[in-house]
This record gives C-alpha cells, sequence and structure tokens, in this order.
C-alpha cells in the first residue's frame, strides 16, 4: 500500500486536515514553516496523491481529451505524440479517440468524452459538414468544459481555437514552386470540403493570382489525404503536362513518388514535388521532400495551455493562427 496522508500526519504530528489543506493547494492561513514540514514530509516519504480522490476534492480530473478524426487533415502520430508530451509536462494526462471520418462519429466521440468527464478537450472540427456545424459551436460555447479547436467549423474561426494557417502553407508551397520558374503547376489534395484543405487552396489561388496565373486552368486532382490518392491521381495531372506538383498531404506525396518511380519520372529533373505536414518521414523519401511544417508541437503546446487557462476562469480568447514554415529539401529544383 502507498504512502497516505495518515502517514505524513504521523510523521510530522500535525492535523490531516492541514496535511490534505498543504498538499491540495488550498488557500489557507497555515504558516509558511508549517507548510516546508509538510511539503519536506511528503517528499521524504515519497507520496503520491491519489488521483481519484484529487478528482472528488477539486472536481478537477486532470485528464484532456483529444479527438482526430480518422481521415484528418493532421498526420495523427506527429500530433498524437506532441500533445502528450504538452500534456505530460503540464501535469495533465491525456485521453484519445481516434473516430471515424465523419461528422456524426467524431459528435458522438466529443459527446461520450465529456459525459464521461475531463478538464477539456482538443478537437479537429474539420470534418463538420453544414448539419453539424451550429450544434458544434453550441458545444463549444456552452459546455462547461472547455474545447479547444484545431481548425475552422465552415466560415467561423471559434474562440479558443488553436489552427495552423493552412491558407499560407498553400501560398508557400505555390510561391517556392513559381520562384523556381514554373508555371505549369498540377496539384493533388484531400476533399475540398475539407476546410484545411479548403484554406490550402485559397493560399494556392492566392500565389498564383500573384503571379498572373489562372488558378482555375491548373490540372488537379481532389481525392484523399492518402498515398492511393497520390499513385492514382498522378497520371491524371500529368497529362495536363506539369512541370511541378502541389500535394495537400506528405501522405500523397509517398504515392505520387511511387507512381513517379513506375513510370520512370525523376524528381526533381523532370518533375518537382512538395508536400504538406512535415511528417517525420519526408526527410526519408528517396529524394526527400520539400514540404510545409505546421509546428504540430507549438500547436499541442498552445491548445493544452489554453485548457489550462480556461480552467483557471480566464476569459475566452480569440482564435490564433500559428504561421506554418517552408522546409526546402532535395525534391523541387528550377525548371529546365
Amino acid at each position: 500500500m502507498g504512502v497516505t496522508i495518515k502517514d505524513i500526519a504521523k510523521k510530522t504530528g500535525l492535523s490531516i486536515t492541514t496535511i490534505s489543506l498543504v498538499l491540495n493547494k488550498k488557500e489557507s492561513r497555515i504558516p509558511e514553516k508549517t507548510r516546508q514540514i509538510i511539503e519536506s514530509a511528503a517528499q521524504e516519504l515519497n507520496y503520491t496523491p491519489n488521483q481519484a480522490a484529487v478528482s472528488l476534492s477539486t472536481k478537477k480530473t486532470n485528464t484532456i481529451g483529444l479527438i482526430i478524426p480518422n481521415g484528418s487533415s493532421y498526420y495523427f502520430a506527429d500530433m498524437l505524440a506532441s500533445v502528450e508530451k504538452a500534456c505530460r509536462n503540464t501535469g495533465y494526462s491525456l485521453c484519445v479517440s481516434f473516430p471515424e471520418g465523419d461528422g456524426d462519429s467524431s459528435f458522438k466521440a466529443i459527446q461520450d468524452m465529456l459525459r464521461h468527464g475531463t478538464d477539456g478537450i482538443i478537437v479537429d472540427p474539420s470534418v463538420f459538414d453544414s448539419s453539424f456545424q451550429e450544434a458544434y459551436m453550441d458545444m463549444v460555447v456552452n459546455n462547461e468544459s472547455p474545447i479547444s479547436s484545431l481548425a475552422g467549423t465552415g466560415a467561423h474561426l471559434l474562440s479558443n481555437s488553436i489552427i495552423p494557417d493552412h491558407r499560407q502553407g498553400g501560398c508557400l508551397v505555390a510561391a517556392h514552386l513559381l520562384g523556381l520558374g514554373h508555371t505549369k503547376i498540377g496539384m493533388i489534395t484531400g476533399p475540398e470540403e475539407n476546410r484545411a484543405v479548403s484554406d490550402f487552396l485559397i493560399g494556392v489561388e492566392e500565389a498564383m493570382e500573384e503571379a498572373r496565373l489562372d488558378f482555375g486552368a491548373m490540372p488537379r486532382v481532389s481525392l484523399s489525404n492518402s498515398a492511393a490518392a497520390g499513385y492514382e491521381g498522378l497520371d491524371t495531372v500529368l497529362a495536363g503536362g506539369v512541370t511541378a506538383l502541389i500535394t495537400g498531404f506528405d501522405t500523397i506525396a509517398r504515392g505520387v513518388y511511387r507512381r513517379a518511380h513506375e513510370r520512370k519520372i525523376r524528381i526533381p529533373e523532370d518533375l518537382s514535388v512538395t508536400g504538406y505536414g512535415n511528417c517525420a518521414y519526408s526527410a526519408e523519401f528517396y529524394v526527400p521532400l520539400t514540404t510545409v511544417s505546421l509546428h504540430y508541437d507549438r500547436i499541442a503546446r498552445k491548445a493544452v495551455h489554453l485548457i489550462k487557462k480556461l480552467n483557471e476562469k480566464k476569459p475566452a480568447l480569440t482564435p490564433e493562427l500559428v504561421p506554418p514554415s517552408l522546409i526546402i529539401r532535395e525534391s523541387t529544383a528550377k525548371i529546365g
């Protein structure tokens, strides 16, 4: 059996009530010298609080929920690792849910997690179509447990959101290829109804218009954020005579590489390729991939600290867009 408050009381000669107030960080008029005696005894005895008891006392679970729908714009492993680390560094446990990539499953996952009790939830709501957007916004505004969004929903950027600036990300990759002299650029992305994808496309369009090129004439395929999409979509895009290809996710680029290898298309000599997300394996492609870092670690850290602030009854914050960074590797080169 582990060390209890009774053991500390026996060692110090102080009351259980006094010790409980100190160890649970409750406001009281206990002298600083007494606090030091209790904390020293707890450390000496290697006392660890019973989290269930603490939760009953404080009405807090010290748990944060993470809900990332299958098919989300985020790379699961990178985001999961970043949120877990941020939770660990802030004293939270992490509860994770990966619902199916549709609005109904994702909405039910949020409801289930709220019923079971957490101190806050980090959610990617980009899969919510118009039928769920209003309900999600009501949930964010009216629920006692704070919810931090990792994407917008519909045309809305909700309070307490920490969101990658996908619009700037699209602009970065397009401007990079244009700067290398490419004017015949194709694109393979996930479904355009996904808010992250649509924002990414807006950024590409802005860069193309700045270069006085017709975005609407770009050979483009919208499938999924998968290697299969890159593999299946490459032939269609290449039929448009492109010299460079923008992919909406590093996983898509992986499929492009496989199909390009089969067709004996050299990267970047015959085709420059960009990814998106800077996943862990993007530097390990047989030609290291030029891509965009969304700074998952920074987003996770901000989201966890945001929930901590909201639990301290701090006021809601306006949406924050986290700027991405272009990572230039060997998969892109000047034309000709």
